[in-house]
């Protein structure tokens, strides 16, 4: 697979007003989904130190991985493959090779290589299938290769979401159509449709609505969507199919910021941006394309460094951390972790932080758990969130989780008071606004928070839309500017209310 992440994060600190071509640079996902003993098992095979080329043709290909599958699955197996496999296929060096060595072979193959739909066909196998058949006392069970080792393919490239590259095949040979609108090109509106599809009759996105208020789309639009999703689903049997359809539409249109604006979908469809779309695109876009070292939130590296914390903290080699530093582990503590994680995916300031100046010092000091020299960064947030729950008791688990949100909305609110600041709600479950104000309370417009409503908030509100990763509003600041359609976030609406405002002070 080609390492397209680095290179790509460095041209893309933030998506600007200029589309940006996703251009295939998806196929870095499946390595960010490895076993943690891959991490070293990988390197090992990609130099040659293990061996893959399992029936010694000169070439590392599926058959190589269907013959190992078949010996650790007890099939008949020739001897001199049997005997390669036994002298150096004991990749994780537990004593043996066996069925999980088989799966490391098989998942190399697929992070290298991806799945297309020729690799899933029995046939593809005819000249190395076996066949047997195991008995018990009541039942007797035909055992095929060529079948048991296609169904754990799919099986491992669902795992590591590899089948990417069969989904682009299926679009290429016509076997699956996105263009549901039949415009003659796939771009984002068909992907909004397929997104309020998606809504309507699958409920996979949060925060159902009542069907009286679902955006409606026509009904033939809606059987070609229903085709699509049956084609990948059913008969391709990938499970990707709306992470798919994201990765495309950016890969054939590129993406700038107004699709990661949930209002552009309803210039689209409407009523389809309350389905937040774009919010979906940008929580995506991030993790498949890291902005910056501490938002790289790469599963691989996210397990191994979680287990190996949870493996100190059991032998007494670590603490359990505390953000506050007042030697308990309390609700605050995970509340202050979520906060200053949603502060960091905003890439806003810490001095811009609700949360105490300690409290930040301890993130951005004291705080790398996963010891990769980053304190603060997204694994260490999630390492931190994931060791909490494992050593909470009964009691501080409901303590925390029963009415959450509530819970962490006065905590914010004691927060701010404390600051002297509005009481602003906290709203944990979005994507891209980590703040929320309570609408009731007025809002004065001084959004570059120099205690005066002016000419210059509105020039700073759109500074901070036009290049978010230079200009950030602070939380008060957020709250403040937002003036026109109060509670929908900062917009250029909100520019043109102060403007307005002052021309009528006037």
């Amino acid at each position: 697979m080609k390492k397209l992440i680095a290179a790509a994060a460095a041209l893309a600190t933030a998506v600007n007003a200029a589309a940006l071509s996703a251009n295939a640079m998806f196929e870095n996902v499946p390595e960010s989904r490895i076993w943690d003993e891959e991490i070293e098992i990988f390197p090992m095979m990609e130099s040659g130190e293990f061996v893959t080329d399992i029936d010694g043709n000169g070439t590392f290909d599926l058959k190589d991985c269907a013959l190992f599958y078949g010996y650790a699955n007890l099939f008949e197996t020739e001897p001199a493959v049997a005997e390669l496999i036994e002298s150096s296929g004991d990749y994780d060096r537990n004593g043996e090779p066996d069925i999980l060595d088989a799966q490391h072979l098989m998942r190399f193959y697929l992070i290298k290589n991806g799945i297309y739909a020729g690799d899933i066909d029995q046939n593809t196998y005819s000249d190395i299938n076996k066949t047997f058949e195991f008995k018990t006392d009541s039942i007797t069970i035909a055992c095929d290769l060529a079948n048991d080792f296609t169904r754990e393919l799919q099986i491992q490239a669902s795992y590591l979401m590899a089948s990417y590259t069969m989904f682009k095949e299926a679009i290429d040979n016509g076997s699956l159509e996105l263009d549901v609108n039949c415009d003659g090109v796939y771009d984002y509106l068909d992907l909004d449709y397929f997104w309020v599809f998606g809504y309507n009759h699958y409920f996979f996105y949060a925060n159902s609505l009542p069907d009286s208020e679902k955006p409606a789309i026509p009904e033939d639009i809606t059987v070609r969507c229903q085709k699509a999703y049956d084609t990948v689903e059913d008969d391709m049997q990938i499970c990707w199919f709306y992470n798919y359809a994201q990765m495309y539409c950016m890969e054939m249109n590129g993406l700038s910021d107004e699709h990661f604006d949930n209002d552009f979908y309803d210039g689209l469809i409407e009523g389809s941006g309350k389905l937040r779309l774009g919010d979906s695109l940008k929580y995506n876009y991030e993790e498949w394309m890291p902005q910056n070292e501490y938002l790289d939130s790469n599963g691989a590296l996210f397990n191994r460094e979680c287990n190996l914390f949870i493996n100190k903290l059991k032998a007494g080699e670590a603490q359990l951390p505390d953000t506050n530093g007042d030697g308990i582990i309390t609700s605050s503590d995970v509340f202050n972790a979520m906060i200053y994680e949603k502060d960091l995916q905003a890439l806003s300031p810490a001095e811009n932080s609700v949360l105490p100046g300690d409290v930040v010092k301890f993130f951005t000091e004291d705080c790398d758990i996963n010891e990769n020299g980053l304190s603060g960064d997204i694994r260490d947030l999630r390492i931190l969130g994931i060791v909490y729950l494992c050593y909470a008791s009964d009691n501080q688990l409901q303590d925390v989780y029963d009415d959450f949100n509530s819970k962490c909305n006065d905590y914010v609110a004691s927060l701010s008071e404390a600051n002297g600041e509005p009481l602003i709600n906290y709203s944990p479950v979005s994507f891209t606004e980590p703040y929320a104000a309570d609408a009731d309370i007025e809002r004065s417009g001084d959004a570059n928070g120099d205690g005066n409503t002016d000419l210059s908030d509105a020039v700073r509100i759109m500074q901070a839309l036009a290049n978010p990763d230079k200009y950030q509003l602070s939380y008060v600041g957020r709250f403040n500017g937002d003036v026109s359609n109060t509670g929908d976030g900062i917009t250029v609406g909100d520019a043109q209310e102060i403007q307005t405002r002052l021309l009528n002070l006037d």
